[in-house]
């Protein structure tokens, strides 16, 4: 049925291409601009070129539009875009730069807030609830530049909040441990929400006129798309993807941050 629907769809619409040059640019500036030592490993290059393959599967692929049909793949996006990229862009990106930024008084001074735990793990998770508070979901799906914002912050909500797990410069070895334990039980409510709400939390994706409005951001030729149609493309049971969306969270996060558990601390120590 999916693949049917996908049918439906232009190939621009499906891949972004604004996405693909910002992404593009970023490796522009990561390869050729950036300050880096010669003898700066390949596997981390290639670490970070996986990071941002990973933002650009989660925002700039088929992903993002399906996931506007099925409930599911938002969290796919989530876990692509919170769970999978930033460690990867954390161990890959080149440090040198900061270093030479925080030589700037200010600068410092914003790195050094910016950089602690606490911080980070507040900024991550006040956003992270506050977008999928159901009145701000739905309304921030309704719109192209406010939904990427929301997500952007993450991004770098994110990246905060893995910092204090991936470098040893933060937390010893075992507040690391603490520090991710702690953000495994942060995450649990949500999941558990999604998994034991019996009604579909979002109207975007029950309600025809705003499923309507909220494909409209990816594909504006929708609004002139018959309402059957747009009824047609809500095959799935949004309990059931609110559900399936719940346990990929919970199994997903469990397994990251698992790993992360007992590798962070050894990465740390080595680098």
């Amino acid at each position: 049925m999916l693949e049917i629907i996908l049918d439906e769809f232009h190939y621009s619409t499906l891949w972004n291409g604004g996405i693909l040059i910002y992404i593009g640019f970023i490796f522009i500036i990561y390869f050729l601009l950036l300050p880096q030592d010669k003898k700066y490993p390949i596997w981390k290059q290639v670490t970070f070129v996986l990071g941002m393959l990973a933002v650009f599967a989660a925002l700039g692929s088929p992903i993002n539009v399906i996931a506007r049909i099925k409930f599911s793949y938002h969290i796919l996006q989530l876990v692509l875009l919170l769970l999978v990229a930033p460690p990867l862009i954390i161990i890959g990106f080149k440090t040198e730069i900061f270093e030479r930024a925080r030589r700037i008084k200010i600068l410092d001074k914003v790195f050094e807030f910016l950089t602690k735990p606490v911080v980070g793990f507040l900024i991550f998770f006040i956003l992270f609830y506050s977008y999928h508070i159901a009145s701000v979901f739905n309304f921030a799906r309704l719109d192209l530049y406010i939904n990427y914002f929301f997500m952007l912050a993450l991004l770098i909500a994110g990246i905060l909040l893995w910092m204090p797990i991936i470098s040893s410069k933060f937390l010893n070895a075992k507040k690391k441990r603490t520090f991710t334990i702690l953000t495994i039980l942060f995450f649990v409510p949500y999941s558990l929400i999604l998994l034991l709400n019996k009604e579909s939390l979002y109207l975007v994706y029950t309600d025809v006129e705003l499923f309507m409005q909220s494909l409209a951001v990816c594909m504006p030729n929708i609004r002139e798309v018959p309402p059957e149609f747009a009824a047609a493309l809500l095959p799935f049971n949004p309990t059931e993807e609110q559900m399936q969306g719940g346990i990929m969270l919970l199994i997903s996060q469990l397994v990251l941050f698992g790993i992360a558990l007992f590798v962070a601390p050894k990465y740390s120590e080595e680098n």
